[in-house]
C-alpha cells in the first residue's frame, strides 16, 4: 500500500533534458512545486534534503545509478520508503501484470506509467498519491 506523505515538492529523476524540461513546465503550471535530477545518485540526494519530497517520478534507465538500485536504496530508509514513487519507463510497463503486481509491492511504487507518457495521465497519477497543498494556483490549461 501507498503512504500518503508530505506536501512537498514533487521530484523528477529524469536523464532526457527535453522530457525532463517538459514535465518540470507542464506540472509547475498545474501548481506543483517541482524538483529535478538527472541520475540515480542524485534522486538519492534529493529525496533526503528537507522538505522531503511528495512523489518521485522515476525513470529506471538512468546513468551513475539506475532506477532499480534507487528503489532498493530508497527501500532500506523507512522514511525514504514512504515517498510514492511512479515510474516512468517505457521497458517496466512490459512485464506482465503479476511480475508488475509483486514489485509494486516490494518497493512501494504506485503507479507504471509507459513512455511517451500523455501529460494528463501522469497529472492524474501524481494527484492521485500526492494532491496539490491547498491554495496552491493550478493553471486551467489542459
Amino acid at each position: 500500500m501507498v503512504a500518503q506523505t508530505s506536501s512537498g515538492p514533487l521530484l523528477i529523476v529524469e536523464d532526457d533534458v527535453d522530457i525532463c524540461e517538459a514535465l518540470q513546465a507542464y506540472l509547475e503550471l498545474h501548481g506543483h512545486a517541482v524538483r529535478v535530477a538527472r541520475n540515480g545518485r542524485e534522486a538519492l540526494e534529493q529525496l533526503a534534503q528537507p522538505p522531503r519530497p511528495a512523489l518521485m517520478v522515476l525513470d529506471m534507465a538512468l546513468p551513475v545509478m539506475d532506477g532499480h538500485r534507487v528503489l532498493t536504496t530508497r527501500k532500506a530508509s523507512e522514511a525514504l520508503a514512504q515517498v510514492p514513487v511512479i515510474i516512468l519507463s517505457a521497458g517496466m510497463t512490459e512485464m506482465n501484470p503479476r511480475d508488475r503486481a509483486v514489485y509494486a509491492s516490494s518497493y512501494n511504487v504506485a503507479a507504471f506509467l509507459k513512455k511517451p507518457v500523455e501529460p494528463r495521465q501522469l497529472l492524474e497519477a501524481i494527484e492521485r498519491f500526492a494532491p496539490k497543498p491547498a491554495g496552491s494556483q493550478a493553471g486551467t490549461f489542459p
